[in-house]
């Protein structure tokens, strides 16, 4: 027995009409749940220990300079306060001392505190946070005599010796800056007698404000000068195919050098490769950080990494809907870490090198159309990757 043709034909149309439906929903899903692109097959940066110090932060100056009367004693003999400790500054003198055996102490406090919001969106703004804004401004201000470095006293000390104004070292514990002098009346004192006199209060000052570790302060011994690092061409240093992945064709053939990145203070070697395309912007940046004074070029350019760690880890999101992204990167040079927030801050990641510092942000060129935090950051870390390991090519 056949089939008639009438139905045969609601069959077929059966037939048809059920892959035009098939055919349909496999567009809209294909639709709504696209296929895993370049960005989503890169790797997360790893997350690790945060080991630059957050703290400590005062909030108001301690009382009595943070010096005990005895100790205050010991160095002037005698002592007449001078300033009472108003507006962060102690000063004592001696009462009854002649010329000889005059003695003058001061110590002078400078607190950083919260800077406010960044000024400019996109830009990781550095001396925002406490600790990173004390850094900054940290320093001797007297060009005319030679500057020595400190160990073991606060987070980081240096010290000046003259006959005329005796000995003045200044020390940063947290967000607090400090300044003692110690001196003579108008005869010189000897060198190492004013030396001595200002780290024993320096010292004392440091413990009283929470420092880290004993106090033994010490003249550090004087920089040696290291060979200059050459930056190799960054514009070359990303394979084909890590350009691809973030910028697509249009902007794998050639990126836009430039010898200013603006990562670093002037005097420093810098060189930046840019990849612009209509959907994507991806910048990278290195500075070999010379040595000044009695640093060299590694120990300021760590704090230059610390400084921009600190504030990245202190940037929070315009808004509570929004996600902020910060976390430590093991594995990438001698320190690293990666951060993002909405609006704020593109997807980045910071590395130091020895005296080598690097930048690397990726972002969307539309903000209409902005890439996820993690997104962003999967592809600053390949950039990243490939601009550490050309560096150390560079460096063998």
């Amino acid at each position: 027995m056949t089939d008639s043709p009438t139905r045969t034909a609601d069959t077929t149309g059966a037939v048809v009409f059920a892959s035009i439906v098939t055919l349909v929903l496999s567009i809209a899903l294909i639709w709504v749940i696209p296929t895993p692109g370049a960005l989503d097959r890169l790797p997360d940066p790893p997350s690790g220990p945060d080991r630059v110090p957050a703290g400590p932060v005062a909030r108001t100056f301690p009382k009595g300079c943070a010096i005990s009367p005895g100790t205050v004693e010991r160095l002037v003999g005698e002592p007449r306060m001078v300033k009472d400790g108003g507006r962060g500054v102690c000063a004592w003198s001696s009462r009854n001392g002649d010329d000889r055996s005059g003695r003058y102490l001061s110590i002078s406090f400078e607190l950083s505190l919260d800077a406010g919001a960044t000024a400019y969106p996109n830009l990781l703004a550095t001396g925002r946070a406490p600790l990173s804004a004390a850094m900054k401004s940290f320093g001797a201000r007297w060009s005319d005599v030679a500057v020595q470095g400190v160990t073991g006293l606060g987070d980081e000390a240096v010290l000046q010796v003259s006959p005329s104004s005796g000995a003045t070292v200044v020390t940063r514990v947290g967000n607090a800056k400090v300044v003692v002098q110690y001196s003579a009346g108008r005869l010189p004192m000897p060198e190492a007698a004013a030396r001595d006199g200002a780290f024993t209060a320096a010292a004392e000052v440091a413990t009283g404000l929470g420092a880290r570790g004993p106090a033994r302060p010490a003249v550090a011994p004087a920089a040696r000068p290291a060979p200059s690092r050459t930056i190799p061409d960054l514009c070359a240093a990303l394979s084909e195919r890590t350009l691809r992945d973030l910028v697509g064709d249009d902007g794998a053939a050639e990126g836009s050098e430039s010898r200013q990145t603006g990562l670093v203070a002037e005097g420093a070697k810098q060189r930046g490769c840019s990849w612009r395309t209509l959907d994507f912007d991806l910048q990278v940046a290195v500075a070999v950080v010379p040595g000044a004074g009695p640093f060299d070029g590694t120990r300021l350019a760590a704090r230059e990494y610390a400084i921009r760690h600190i504030d990245a880890r202190a940037e929070e999101p315009l808004s509570v809907r929004d996600r902020k992204y910060f976390h430590p990167v093991p594995g990438l040079g001698d320190e690293a870490f990666a951060a993002q927030i909405p609006g704020l801050v593109p997807g980045t990641v910071v590395f130091r090198d020895g005296d080598v510092l690097v930048r690397v942000t990726y972002e969307e060129s539309d903000e209409r159309e902005p890439l996820s935090g993690g997104k962003a950051l999967r592809g600053a870390y390949a950039a990243a990757l490939e601009i550490a390991r050309a560096l150390s090519a560079e460096h063998s």
